[in-house]
């Protein structure tokens, strides 16, 4: 079984453009492991604080998924990369 680290920013402008519904679907991501007893991967959610990159033609919300970061992240991508390391983690 892998572990996955993700960092979401939740500075103010990250938070107002959906860093925490992203918190959010992780979590239900991982109450349906749960619920379906299966131990695909574990799933660790870290807030961070604001770490300024965003300006200019860069927007939040800030997602970094195992140290490879996503910009302008909307829930579908993230959720699509966690599994996406879930799977390459337990081949």
């Amino acid at each position: 079984m892998g572990k996955i680290i993700v960092e979401v920013c939740v500075g103010t402008h990250c938070t107002m453009m959906g860093a925490m519904n992203i918190i959010d679907s992780i979590h239900s991501l991982e109450e349906i492991q749960r619920e379906l007893d299966e131990d695909f991967c574990e799933v660790e959610v870290r807030a961070t604080p604001c770490r300024k990159l965003c300006g200019g033609e860069v927007n939040g919300p800030f997602v970094k998924i195992d140290g490879e970061e996503i910009q302008s992240a909307e829930n579908e991508g993230v959720m699509a990369a966690i599994m996406s390391r879930c799977r390459s983690k337990n081949l």
